[in-house]
């Protein structure tokens, strides 16, 4: 059971946004961080992951920096996206 989540698989585009579809969605409605939106939410969770991955993984460099921040926008857009098909298949109509 303790291989659901791995750092590995936060390392891959997948895990990295199904962990950030799942901690948003838990933490969006908590007491300050209602005042955030939560695309600035998504991104901030997503760049986290990414980097928490990254040094994990022992590769994180200041040298890979941009490139962390280029994945972890890769990461938000794609979490944001999951979650709008998601949300229209599941409610229909787009509300945003």
């Amino acid at each position: 059971m303790q291989d659901l989540f791995t750092y590995a698989t936060l390392g891959t585009l997948a895990g990295a946004v199904a962990a950030t579809v799942l901690v948003v969605d838990s933490i969006k409605d908590l007491g300050f961080l209602k005042r955030f939106s939560t695309r600035c939410l998504v991104v901030v969770v997503a760049e986290g992951i990414v980097f928490l991955a990254d040094i994990a993984a022992g590769s994180f460099t200041i040298k890979n920096v941009p490139l962390c921040v280029l994945n972890g926008l890769l990461v938000a857009a794609s979490a944001m996206g999951s979650w709008q098909v998601i949300h229209d298949r599941l409610f229909g109509g787009s509300e945003r």
